[in-house]
């Protein structure tokens, strides 16, 4: 069900609770972008109590919510692209081809940057930069991503690896302690030689930072941090194909 309709056929809530959820469903896109303080001043209701609607609402935390309600927006958003795995129509001419483009690149922007959590971010930072060694594990097209970090990070003295192949990842994992940050790419978690190398990670007590889809993904459960990003694209149907 969606979160937003959730919200409105809830019948167990307090009067402080219906405030907080009434002002969820007049203003979703400011409670995403505010934290749990300034939602509570701006409601003048405690932070308790946004926790506790939370809880009512069956999720984890308010991250969580703030995740349900994007995809619920999402969901209800009107946009001009018929079908974002296929963009492109067979009929456009290559000005149409270029424009269908441009529009399927700022709603990806657009969306990354609502699923944003700035202090996730913040604490991401200060992981990477109190780490001896940031270590990127990525695989296929993302490996090109990862070494763009590591290029751009050279340049500022810090020290990153990016480990290629699977026997190299496992070892890096295998040898890395607390010291080290590990950040893992992976858009929906396919990756079985992931899960090993996670479980490796954890045994190794390495903070790891998971950048993944919205749309699910089982190595969650072993990230301490995570990055959201777009998943409008089906996995098989890449834009980057067009």
């Amino acid at each position: 069900m969606n979160i937003l309709h959730k919200l409105n056929t809830l019948t167990t809530l307090t009067p402080n609770e219906q405030v907080l959820a009434q002002f969820i469903i007049n203003k979703p896109h400011d409670f995403i972008n505010m934290k749990p303080k300034e939602i509570a001043s701006l409601t003048y209701v405690s932070v308790p109590t946004l926790y506790r609607l939370v809880n009512k609402l069956g999720l984890m935390g308010v991250n969580d919510l703030k995740l349900a309600i994007h995809q619920a927006i999402n969901t209800q958003d009107n946009t001009p692209i018929d079908n974002i795995d296929y963009p492109i129509l067979p009929g456009d001419s290559h000005y149409e081809v270029m424009c269908r483009l441009q529009d399927v690149y700022e709603k990806t922007i657009q969306d990354t940057i609502d699923l944003a959590d700035p202090e996730v971010l913040v604490n991401v930072c200060e992981k990477m930069l109190n780490a001896k060694c940031i270590d990127i594990y990525a695989s296929a097209a993302n490996v090109f991503f990862a070494k763009n970090f590591q290029f751009q990070m050279m340049e500022i003295n810090a020290e990153v690896n990016v480990p290629e192949v699977d026997y190299m990842q496992n070892l890096c994992a295998a040898n890395s302690d607390s010291t080290h940050y590990a950040i893992v790419i992976s858009f929906g978690g396919r990756s079985v030689s992931f899960y090993n190398l996670m479980k490796i990670l954890k045994e190794n007590n390495v903070s790891i930072l998971l950048i993944t889809s919205t749309q699910g993904n089982s190595l969650c459960e072993y990230a301490d941090d995570i990055i959201y990003m777009s998943s409008f694209e089906n996995h098989y149907n890449k834009i980057s194909s067009f």
